[in-house]
């Protein structure tokens, strides 16, 4: 099988031909079968969604996210044709006697100017006609290193921000809003372990080292069935897989952090091991402060990623990785915060001819401490969330044109809410919160079949989610949690008339749903299609937050007695285009999303240390709806995107009765991450074989705010009476960044400027009273970044 595949790389290197006879088991009635992987010819690590087509025949089959296929063929010889984005194209000639499988290995294309050109082989999914799939993302990780970044740190969720229906809400965040939703709406995973806080440095960087990062998929609607749990998205990250051919390793020194990769083969060459570091270094400077509070202080974070696979059989794998993170920040003995994730996966895969099979067993845990104050003041707290999750997934190749998936999955969710300890000689009184327990079964089906001109994709997810105890549940008066003081004009906790204690395993909530998902493309022709998609998606968990922007120190909270699940119906249409054989690809899509049951919160809510949230809440309605422009350049001297979102969103939330006003009298207004326009354009020149220069703008509609209407005096203050919920805003968003990359060996030298013409962008809005004349109210923006230049050493070794 080696033997086999080094042939064909020998033999492709020049995209010839080359010529095969493979063998393997006896062949079966009627068609015989081909499967088994595609890889990198230099690495040997996976290469997912690749495509692969058969001259003489309308077959074109794509690899999953674990880099397997799977052909059925008549016996004899046929030319296969693998391509994929960053690699040379390799066409070999198969002669198939027996069924058998045979990996095939595609080496990187070299970047040659001598014509001015650089090409690519496929389209890529957001522009692609030819497959059903839409509403998604998937970054190119190589090309990744040459779009401009804040402070010199590459980074994937940034460079999402790039492409149509996605934005944060400032530039101190890498929390991502999709279509308009919150960034809890996002279901974030790593190697199939849930991430729960992606963000270092609070917000500035995310934990993803892209050293470690092999393939980054983002599905902003059309979720295929297999995925659930969260309203708006899922972000797939795949860790790569190392090199099982040589050892090799990088580092990358920056002007904040660092970064170093290793990688190799395991002994006897059946695998591969990847370890990854990084780490910040602002704290060394701190200490050569001549301020004592400053060399006090501290601010660093650091990251480590680990992967080892074993092969075996030809299309058998384990696989276990691991991730571990941590930021610290300390200011003197004033105030000493720390949080961070850690996962680690267990992934067993096998191809079985048509069928592939992997078994997951995920976990997750993230958690925070905090530490605060003076003498009787002094006050520690902490939190966390974790997760154990198995899943079983197959997915199996009936025909070339069906193909059908399914899987089962089972998880287990612990949240500790707070624990408040006292500091030494303190008179916080202690207090510990009821763990938050749950169960979640889950199993999901879904058929593809490719009728020619017309594909579709239809499947059913179902889901339960059981609350457990030991927890003690408060019951209220009249069964509401929260009431209305006409008096007042005021929404106040309800009244508290006894409590229910459950048992450990005692179930206290139990919630069901099924979650169709459709899909569909008519083909117009080779290069034009157009499709569109339904599915529907329900959140049981969700982050306790009433800002914009999460922090690491906001808490999950699932849902339970007082508080339902979340639903979220997505309608979208797409007409997809490609020009002049693939160079340029056009995607225009409209979509729709209506929400039942979403969470807000009164005015002056207190979520902050309260194991009764549920009077603190009302529960109302959202809706998005939008339409997103993708052009892609994907050939020449200049490739990029021009990406542009125009979009709405809002949400109602009605009073408790006829009588209270809910949030704006009941009326729909702007939800806190409603952009009506956003547009983004980035170019990456290839100046020659040396010289890259990279660049991108980016203007949007500046986020939705509430303004004082009125003053009024109280105890010799003078506050302000504020008007309706998000109905102004803050100042439009743009800025222009630019990067220069100059290759220099087995290294490259970076230059960057994130801003620059050093915009003024306001992120955030306070007012407050003029201190001259206390009765002039100022409003004062806040921004976090001006002109930042960076500068970053990459060498390999």
């Amino acid at each position: 099988m080696r033997q086999m595949s080094r042939r064909a790389l020998l033999t492709c290197f020049g995209l010839g031909l080359a010529s095969t006879t493979v063998a393997g088991q006896e062949p079966s009635s009627g068609q015989l079968l081909l499967s088994g992987y595609v890889r990198s010819a230099e690495s040997r690590e996976v290469i997912r969604y690749a495509r692969i087509q058969v001259a003489g025949r309308d077959l074109l089959v794509e690899t999953n996210r674990f880099g397997y296929y799977s052909l059925q063929l008549q016996a004899g010889a046929h030319d296969i044709t693998v391509s994929y984005l960053g690699y040379e194209t390799v066409t070999q000639l198969v002669t198939l006697e027996t069924s058998t499988t045979l990996d095939f290995e595609l080496p990187i294309r070299p970047l040659v100017l001598a014509d001015l050109t650089a090409s690519v082989d496929r389209e890529p999914p957001d522009v692609d006609p030819s497959t059903v799939e839409m509403s998604v993302i998937r970054l190119d990780m190589p090309a990744l290193s040459q779009v401009p970044v804040v402070l010199g740190e590459a980074d994937p969720i940034r460079a999402l921000t790039l492409f149509p229906g996605i934005s944060t809400a400032n530039d101190a965040t890498t929390a991502i809003n999709v279509r308009g939703g919150a960034a809890d709406e996002n279901l974030i995973l790593l190697d199939d372990s849930q991430v729960f806080n992606p963000a270092h440095a609070i917000g500035l960087f995310s934990t993803f080292n892209p050293d470690a990062v092999g393939d980054v998929t983002l599905h902003k609607g059309a979720i295929p069935a297999r995925y659930g749990g969260r309203l708006s998205s899922v972000l797939d990250i795949q860790q790569r897989e190392g090199n099982s051919r040589e050892f090799e390793g990088s580092a990358n020194l920056g002007l904040l952090a660092s970064r170093v990769s290793l990688q190799g083969p395991l002994a006897g060459g059946d695998g591969s091991w990847l370890v990854t570091g990084r780490r910040t270094y602002a704290d060394l400077f701190l200490g050569l402060s001549d301020d004592p509070a400053l060399k006090e202080s501290t601010a660093f974070f650091y990251d480590l990623n680990a992967k080892a696979n074993i092969r075996y059989g030809g299309t058998g794998q384990v696989m276990l990785s691991g991730y571990f993170g941590r930021d610290r920040f300390k200011l003197s003995d004033i105030v000493s915060v720390g949080w961070g994730n850690a996962a680690g996966t267990l992934r067993w895969n096998q191809g079985f001819g048509s069928v592939f099979s992997h078994v997951t067993l995920a976990y997750s845990d993230y958690d925070y401490e905090l530490q605060s104050g003076f003498n009787a003041n002094a006050v520690s707290l902490d939190s966390r969330i974790r997760n154990l999750s198995l899943k079983i997934d197959e997915a199996w190749q009936m025909s070339p044109q069906s193909k059908l998936e399914f899987g089962v999955a089972l998880t287990n969710y612990e949240i500790q809410p707070a624990n408040v300890l006292p500091g030494e000689g303190s008179a916080v009184i202690a207090r510990s919160f009821d763990t938050r327990k749950a169960l979640s079964p889950e199993a999901y089906i879904e058929h593809e079949l490719d009728l020619g001109r017309v594909t579709v994709r239809y499947g059913l997810r179902g889901t339960r989610f059981i609350r457990r105890g030991a927890e003690t549940v408060y019951l209220y008066e009249n069964d509401q949690p929260v009431v209305y003081r006409p008096t007042l004009g005021l929404y106040e906790p309800g009244v508290v008339v006894d409590s229910l204690e459950f048992g450990d395993g005692e179930t206290i909530e139990s919630f069901g749903s099924l979650e169709p998902r459709a899909s569909v493309r008519l083909g117009l022709g080779g290069a034009t299609s157009l499709k569109a998609s339904y599915s529907r998606t329900r959140q049981y968990l969700r982050l306790v937050t009433n800002t914009n922007s999460p922090t690491p120190l906001d808490i999950w909270d699932p849902v339970g007695p007082y508080v339902k699940p979340s639903t979220a119906d997505h309608l979208g249409v797409a007409f997809v285009r490609t020009f002049s054989d693939g160079a340029y690809g056009l995607s225009i899509e409209a979509y729709y999303k209506s929400i039942r049951d979403v969470v807000d919160y009164v005015d002056g809510a207190d979520i902050i240390v309260n194991d009764r949230l549920e009077t603190e809440i009302l529960e109302g309605d959202g809706r998005g709806y939008g339409l997103e422009l993708l052009l892609r350049k994907n050939e020449g001297r200049l490739t990029g995107w021009l990406a542009y979102t125009l979009a709405r969103s809002e949400q109602r939330t009605p009073g408790l009765t006829e009588e209270d006003p809910g949030i704006n009298d009941g009326a729909w207004y702007p939800s806190p991450y409603d952009r009506t326009h956003d547009l983004s354009l980035t170019g990456i020149y290839h100046l020659s074989d040396a010289w890259t220069f990279g660049g991108n703008f980016v203007f949007a509609t500046g986020l939705p705010t509430t303004f004082p209407v009125s003053r009024f005096q109280f105890g010799g203050l003078i506050l302000g009476e504020f008007g309706p919920r998000n109905a102004e805003r803050i100042s439009s968003y743009h800025r222009l960044d630019v990067t220069l990359t100059k290759r220099i060996g087995r290294g490259e030298l970076q230059f960057g400027v994130f801003n620059v013409y050093n915009r003024f962008n306001a992120q955030a809005l306070a007012f407050r009273q003029n201190l001259d004349s206390p009765l002039v109210t100022e409003a004062v923006e806040t921004a976090v970044f001006g002109a930042v230049p960076s500068i970053s050493y990459r060498f390999f070794f």
